[in-house]
């Protein structure tokens, strides 16, 4: 009877373990996609040069790849460096009004 005891508890403490890590992973994985989604309006707003977009990318990459390593402080760090750099651009111009639309009085 207490050997099954033990080895349920094995399995309960072995198996929330791994869900805090997949927890991590996720958490991961939705910080890298909103980094994305921001480097994306940056660069559709052509407010980084080419050689700036180069190393974001390059810096999502290794975000990625940390993420995916399961090494969550890295991919942190790697995505405040591409924020930084985000922050570092010109200001982001407001889209154009549609020309089909009459302007507004």
């Amino acid at each position: 009877m207490r050997e099954r005891i033990v080895i349920s508890a094995c399995i309960v403490l072995l198996m929330g373990g791994t869900a805090l890590a997949q927890d991590a992973g996720d958490a991961c994985v939705n910080q890298l996609a909103e980094t994305e989604s921001l480097v994306d309006q940056t660069v559709n707003a052509k407010a980084l040069d080419e050689g700036d977009v180069e190393e974001v990318n390059m810096l999502l990459d290794e975000a990625d790849a940390a993420c995916t390593d399961g090494d969550y402080g890295k991919a942190k760090t790697t995505m405040a460096k591409v924020k930084t750099m985000l922050e570092a651009a010109p200001p982001m111009a407001a889209e154009p009004a549609d020309p089909a639309e009459p302007p507004e009085q």
